[in-house]
């Protein structure tokens, strides 16, 4: 509950915020960075006192970051090579966590949790919270190994029971009591929408998500293609075009000579305003742990596609609150005739109200804050027992 922390202070004769630290490298448009934003937005300053590192790009996607109440030190690395912008972000990052004393450190992603673990000075040992949002099916040996050896560093926060498992078959089970799984929280007041997307002569079709190969956002090119001519539609690709997978999207429209009925579009402020387009939504990847945006366009009561390795928590039954494919190209293709013919006939909106229940009762914004706050005054409480 949201008055745990509160109460806990009151039990402990504390009267001192807790002083949480996050911990990114840049801020663009992401799940990760959207957690962070949505954790320091929600979290009450009368409890806690915050402060954000952004310790290799000064890059902000969600400027609203810069209005709220927040102590930030920002840092951007210099235009040389990589080897020597990662040595200077690794002394910037170094120095501001000796110049300073927090009680809880908080990064997400990889890379900054092995940058954060390994330069984090001896103080923090114990108070690093490390969460994780994507599988682990792509680690390579090193990164395993790198896990390995830091996981005696941190408290690891997952964000689906999938990965929680892949984590700790990872490290060893005897590691359990530090490995914490909490469900992404979505506001949902930004994506909500009381009616379906409306049907026009044109189904609008849509996915979104940073363009690397991992999404295999190609798949879901290759299916529009495939129906495009029985069907009237138009497909968005949106996401972050400064990823390896960009070109080879580009050049795959252009190749096929299908540009008049696929839009590619670079990250979208208000992306809202799209999954309130889309009657349906692809969500093609290899592999998801709890992705942000499927639930986002469940709230936007889209007609749900997810692929099988995206579903990893089974957030999709497949017919009941959107469809799930095996992950080839044939079954997305018949996937994707199934929801347009159900949008044509009107027999969609039970799937699509089911949709959006589900991501309303399992992934609210308040209920993952209220999570971490436990989190946090556990590594606290523990500290003060150290004492």
């Amino acid at each position: 509950m949201r008055i745990y922390a509160l109460e806990r202070r009151k039990q402990m004769g504390m009267q001192s915020r807790i002083r949480i630290c996050f911990i990114l490298s840049h801020i663009p448009q992401g799940g990760a960075e959207r957690q962070t934003i949505n954790l320091i937005k929600g979290l009450n300053t009368s409890l806690y006192e915050l402060t954000l590192i952004i310790y290799a790009n000064t890059e902000v996607f969600y400027r609203e970051v810069l209005d709220l109440p927040v102590k930030i030190f920002m840092h951007q690395s210099p235009e040389t090579g990589k080897l020597r912008r990662n040595i200077n972000n690794a002394i910037y990052l170094r120095k501001v966590l000796l110049n300073n004393d927090f009680d809880v450190l908080h990064t997400l992603l990889f890379h900054n949790g092995f940058w954060v673990r390994l330069l984090a000075p001896g103080k923090y040992s114990n108070r690093i919270v490390y969460s994780i949002r994507n599988g682990l099916e792509n680690l390579s040996r090193a990164e395993k190994l790198i896990e390995k050896l830091m996981v005696k560093r941190s408290r690891v926060i997952t964000n689906s029971q999938k990965v929680m498992h892949q984590y700790l078959d990872m490290v060893g089970r005897k590691y359990r009591m530090r490995v914490t799984n909490i469900y992404n929280g979505i506001d949902e007041t930004q994506f909500i929408s009381e009616n379906p997307p409306k049907v026009t002569d044109q189904i609008i079709i849509g996915t979104v998500g940073r363009q690397t190969a991992l999404k295999n956002q190609i798949q879901a090119l290759e299916a529009i293609g495939s129906i495009y001519g029985k069907y009237a539609l138009h497909f968005y690709l949106i996401g972050d075009k400064n990823q390896d997978g960009y070109l080879s999207n580009l050049n795959y429209v252009r190749k096929e000579n299908i540009g008049d009925y696929v839009t590619i579009l670079d990250s979208q402020p208000d992306i809202s305003v799209y999954y309130k387009m889309m009657n349906v939504f692809i969500l093609s990847s290899f592999t998801e742990s709890c992705p942000n945006v499927l639930f986002e366009a469940m709230l936007a009561k889209c007609l749900c596609i997810v692929s099988s390795g995206a579903n990893s928590d089974h957030f999709i039954s497949d017919g009941i609150n959107g469809f799930v494919y095996d992950g080839s190209t044939e079954m997305l293709t018949s996937k994707l005739i199934s929801a347009i013919e159900l949008i044509r006939n009107g027999q969609f909106e039970t799937i699509v109200d089911n949709g959006q229940k589900f991501a309303i009762g399992n992934f609210s914004l308040s209920a993952m804050i209220s999570n971490y706050e436990m989190v946090y005054q556990s590594i606290v409480d523990k500290q003060r027992e150290l004492a």
